[in-house]
């Protein structure tokens, strides 16, 4: 049986634009109209008696969850979001992890239980992995920063990209010893952006010893552990990945107590570019993301998944862009 999606790549449209010519809400073309009609007619295909019925109780609200709706890696994607739904006359409900002590499913089930047209759940570094086949079935949804599920469309960072890029990028600062500070090892990103990490430092003849990477949490704790755990090992490093900033700020604050002089005799690169890294007491070269494209983006998705009650399976990868600053010289 044909879907709305089938219709929409044959006639070269979007599966909002079907559902427009169909519920004739808004102006289409007659080129457009007359594209669609051909596809549906070709394909034999039967508008969803539950799309239909998604889209005339639709409540106008969008459901958005975030561990720490306060953080500006947060609140900069929900820019992106309201970018898109506001002047499509829909409003957004914020809920923030600490009113359900982070419980993802407790949240969805308060915002379904608010009628909501949909949701998207933005990740941040404090939120565990959930088991994706308890997410609720019956409301669109739209994740960025996890991919949760291949039926959920989802929004990321390219992460191996940024391992990578901060590999060469410390090899054309002139390093030549390496190390990383990863991030946990069951986490995604860390695995991404540490296999980029050290396929680019192959490639550039960069030298990473067996002990040369290490784990640990995403946090200035994490950070300044792991750079002590590096220098306890008496290899001299002169360049320093670090998976984020957290990480980045406290490593560099392990090794300026150790004595060592940054960026003179150790590169440090983070990750994220989070608020205080440009006015760290040396500022933190670290990898900015497209936040605001992200949410941009999500709305997006959710919308034609909203509108055509057919969720379209996709991963969109965005690239982050190095900010170089003090700590890399």
């Amino acid at each position: 049986m044909a879907k709305i999606t089938d219709v929409a790549r044959l006639a070269g449209v979007s599966p909002s634009t079907v559902s427009h010519v169909l519920n004739g809400k808004r102006p289409i073309s007659q080129a457009t109209r007359e594209r669609v009609m051909a596809a549906i007619e070709k394909l034999d295909y039967t508008p969803n008696a539950n799309a239909r019925a998604l889209k005339s109780d639709r409540t106008g609200i969008i459901g958005f969850f975030a561990a720490d709706i306060t953080e500006i890696f947060v609140t900069e994607i929900i820019r992106g979001v309201e970018s898109v739904i506001v002047p499509a006359g829909d409003h957004l409900l914020l809920v923030s992890g600490a009113e359900f002590e982070n419980r993802l499913l407790g949240a969805l089930s308060f915002l379904q239980s608010r009628q909501i047209d949909g949701i998207i759940i933005s990740y941040g570094i404090s939120q565990e992995r959930q088991d994706a086949d308890l997410l609720l079935p019956d409301v669109p949804l739209v994740t960025i920063n996890r991919d949760l599920n291949p039926h959920i469309p989802s929004i990321m960072p390219d992460n191996y990209q940024g391992g990578y890029d901060a590999a060469r990028h410390l090899a054309e600062s002139g390093c030549r010893t390496v190390a990383i500070i990863a991030g946990p090892e069951d986490r995604p990103a860390s695995s991404l952006r540490l296999r980029g990490f050290q396929e680019a430092a192959a490639r550039f003849d960069l030298d990473v010893r067996p002990g040369g990477v290490v784990h640990g949490p995403f946090t200035f704790g994490g950070g300044r552990q792991g750079m002590k755990a590096l220098i306890a090992s008496s290899v001299r490093y002169d360049g320093v990945f670090c998976a984020n900033d957290y990480i980045a700020a406290g490593a560099m604050t392990a090794a300026q107590a150790a004595g060592i002089v940054i960026p003179d005799e150790l590169k440090v690169v983070g990750f994220d570019d989070r608020e205080f890294s440009s006015f760290w007491p040396v500022p933190i070269t670290t990898f900015t993301q497209p936040l605001f494209s992200m949410g941009q983006l999500a709305a997006r998705y959710l919308h034609e998944y909203i509108v055509s009650g057919e969720s379209i399976p996709r991963q969109t990868i965005l690239s982050s862009t190095l900010v170089v600053r003090e700590s890399s010289g």
